[in-house]
């Protein structure tokens, strides 16, 4: 299975190096973000609904692949951008770990749906929004 191949050689690249990406189209490149040959990427911390944070490193390529790695409950988990009505949506490469990160803007929220074809969706963290003091000089994401 090649996703999940990459998956922690990809985690591992994101989390040690504390980047990712994550830019939107209306956001300019800023000191923050870090650009490659065929890449892009960005580092935002959230706050969410009760104070928890999270981090979550974005890695966008050129070819229209967009990852991201958040840390969670004592667990990294590498995630892929999916389609979404609105936003973006990040899906866990592992079923079994499923978690989802969602965006719009500079918010966030992050649910878990279990690998059974009867489970519903469950939000772990609410109304998550960047904290500017660390995202300073980055592109909101």
């Amino acid at each position: 299975m090649r996703p999940l191949t990459l998956a922690a050689p990809l985690a591992a690249a994101l989390l040690a190096g504390g980047c990712a990406l994550h830019q939107h189209p209306s956001a300019p490149a800023t000191q923050g973000s870090i650009q490659g040959p065929g890449y892009s990427s960005e580092t935002v911390r959230y706050r969410c609904e009760g104070g928890a944070e999270i981090e979550v490193a974005y890695l966008e390529f050129g070819h229209g692949d967009s990852f991201a790695a958040l840390h969670h409950q004592g667990r990294t988990a590498l995630l892929k951008s999916r389609p979404s009505a609105s936003g973006v949506r990040y899906i866990a490469l592992d079923e079994q770990h499923s978690l989802r990160w969602n965006t719009k803007g500079e918010e966030g929220f992050l649910s878990f749906l279990a690998a059974d074809h009867t489970a519903q969706e469950r939000t772990l963290l609410a109304n998550c929004r960047s904290i500017p003091s660390l995202n300073a000089g980055k592109a909101a994401s």
